[in-house]
């Protein structure tokens, strides 16, 4: 009874984490919710951010590439071009939390920022760069940064809500 009482909570827990992912997809993706002068956060990161740290480095990179597969839905790029990104960094800001670094809410923002930082710039990269549209550097501050920035910013409110999923699902012997 006590190995299926750990498993029980154990999947409730699973259970909560993709209902949260799945919030900030919505949240996400509604229009012209949570928009700033123009410019949206991207939830998805954050959050798997937040869940990667709280749960160790591979169930963090699941989901990293679980919150990548849903960014490639909402942005219309082709799939796993941001889940495969997302997998490898989720697994590194695990990784950096649990060696390196303290898990303070300041930070997650600067791992939230970087890794935004990295994935916004491989797709301005792809999607316009090597195109050779004319004005990239001022679509680049006007539009990619303000999103990095941004989604920064927003890193507590997942990171209040992982806190307390992951609080609430703790197996007491």
């Amino acid at each position: 009874m006590d190995a299926r009482k750990r498993t029980l909570i154990l999947v409730a827990k699973q259970l909560c984490y993709a209902l949260l992912l799945f919030a900030a997809y919505v949240l996400q993706t509604t229009p012209g919710f949570l928009t700033f002068f123009g410019v949206k956060p991207v939830l998805l990161v954050p959050t798997a951010i937040c869940i990667a740290v709280l749960e160790g480095v591979f169930p963090g990179a699941l989901w990293g590439a679980a919150a990548g597969l849903l960014w490639d839905i909402a942005s219309g790029r082709t799939g796993g071009f941001f889940a495969i990104q997302l997998m490898v960094l989720c697994f590194c800001c695990a990784a950096l939390v649990a060696l390196y670094l303290r898990d303070t809410p300041l930070n997650l923002s600067l791992l939230t920022g970087a890794v935004m930082l990295l994935v916004c710039s491989s797709d301005f990269l792809f999607s316009y760069l090597l195109h050779g549209y004319s004005g990239l550097g001022w679509m680049y501050l006007r539009r990619v940064l303000p999103v990095v920035l941004l989604s920064a910013a927003v890193t507590v409110v997942p990171r209040w809500l992982t806190r307390r999923i992951a609080a609430r699902f703790v197996y007491e012997e």
